[in-house]
C-alpha cells in the first residue's frame, strides 16, 4: 500500500539510533524513494485501467478515436522514427492486426522519468480522463527539484524532517486525485466510441485493484 510505504519513508531513520550524518543521508534517500513511489504508482494505476479495458475485448470500431490514436502511438512510437525496413514491416503487421481484430492496449506507461503534473495530465488527456487539479503542482515541482538535485549529487539542497513529512502527504493526496480521475473515467466508459451507450456500473475488479493506495 502506498500509505504504508510513505510511512516507512518518513520514519525509518527514527527507528534506530544513529549518527546525525547517517540521519541526513537517509532523509535524502527518502526523497528519492518518495518520488519513485509516485512515478511507480502513476504507471501502475494507468496500466491497471488499460488492463481492465483489455478484458472487454473491444474491436477497433467500438473504441473512441483517442484510444485508437493512443494505441497506434504505442505501436509506432512516433517520437522514435524507424529507418529499418524490418521494423516498419513489424509495425505494419501489428497495426493491421489491431484494425482487424480486438484491440489489446499496451500497458507500458511512459512518464519520461519525470512524472510532474504536466506529464501525468497529458497521459490522462490522451485517454479522455479528468486531469489532476493544479493545487499540488508547486509541491510536486518542489519534490522533483529535490529529487533531481539529490540524484545528481548536488549537496546544495538540505533536507529536513518537515520536508519529508510534507512530501509523503503530498504524494498520498495526488494519488487520491489520480484514482478519482481514473475510476470516474471507467464508470463513464470514456473509452467507447460515441455511438455506443456509456451507461453501466464500474467493475468491482477495477475498484479493488485501485485500492492499493
Amino acid at each position: 500500500m502506498l500509505q504504508g510505504k510513505m510511512y516507512k519513508c518518513k520514519t525509518i531513520h527514527t527507528r534506530y539510533r544513529m549518527r546525525k550524518e547517517h540521519i541526513d543521508f537517509l532523509l535524502k534517500q527518502s526523497i528519492l524513494s518518495i518520488y519513485a513511489e509516485w512515478e511507480g504508482f502513476v504507471k501502475k494505476v494507468i496500466s491497471l485501467y488499460l488492463q481492465e479495458i483489455n478484458k472487454e475485448r473491444l474491436t477497433y470500431n467500438c473504441l473512441h478515436e483517442n484510444y485508437i490514436s493512443y494505441q497506434t502511438d504505442q505501436l509506432v512510437k512516433f517520437k522514435s522514427p524507424k529507418i529499418n525496413f524490418g521494423a516498419v514491416k513489424k509495425i505494419t503487421k501489428n497495426l493491421y492486426s489491431m484494425y482487424q481484430g480486438e484491440v489489446v492496449f499496451s500497458t507500458n506507461v511512459n512518464t519520461e522519468s519525470n512524472a510532474n503534473l504536466k506529464i501525468v495530465n497529458s497521459i490522462l488527456e490522451k485517454l479522455l480522463l479528468g486531469c489532476i487539479g493544479s493545487r499540488n503542482e508547486k509541491g510536486l515541482n518542489k519534490l522533483l527539484r529535490f529529487r533531481n538535485s539529490i540524484a545528481h549529487g548536488d549537496e546544495g539542497i538540505p533536507v529536513n524532517q518537515n520536508d519529508v513529512d510534507y512530501f509523503t502527504l503530498l504524494i498520498q493526496d495526488l494519488a487520491s486525485d489520480l484514482l478519482v480521475c481514473i475510476v470516474d473515467g471507467f464508470e463513464k466508459k470514456v473509452y467507447l466510441s460515441h455511438n455506443i451507450a456509456s451507461s453501466g456500473q464500474p467493475k468491482a475488479a477495477l475498484r479493488s485493484a485501485f485500492s492499493c493506495r
